[in-house]
């Protein structure tokens, strides 16, 4: 049995997200990933499925978010901020 140390969410706006599927959709040939209102359902299924076990562990000061938005150099910059700070915690 493991414990969860943290939990951590990339937050990006919902019609940025669209836009980057659409993107992937259109190189990929995924045709799901062409359907804004497939992408939009999908979506929303994950935040329902994800958001009560977010919350849960919030409880314990278990989670943490970052920006999705920026260069991979940013974001990543940022996930190891919190990883090392967990680190340090634990």
């Amino acid at each position: 049995n493991q414990e969860i140390n943290a939990l951590i969410a990339l937050e990006v706006d919902d019609d940025e997200i669209v836009q980057r599927i659409t993107k992937r959709g259109a190189s990929s040939g995924r045709v799901d990933d062409m359907d804004e209102k497939i992408i939009r359902k999908r979506m929303d299924e994950y935040r329902m499925k994800t958001s009560s076990v977010f919350n849960y562990y919030r409880e314990f000061n278990k989670t943490h978010t970052v920006k999705g938005i920026g260069t991979v150099e940013e974001i990543f910059k940022a996930l190891c901020k919190i990883m090392n700070e967990i680190e340090r915690r634990d």
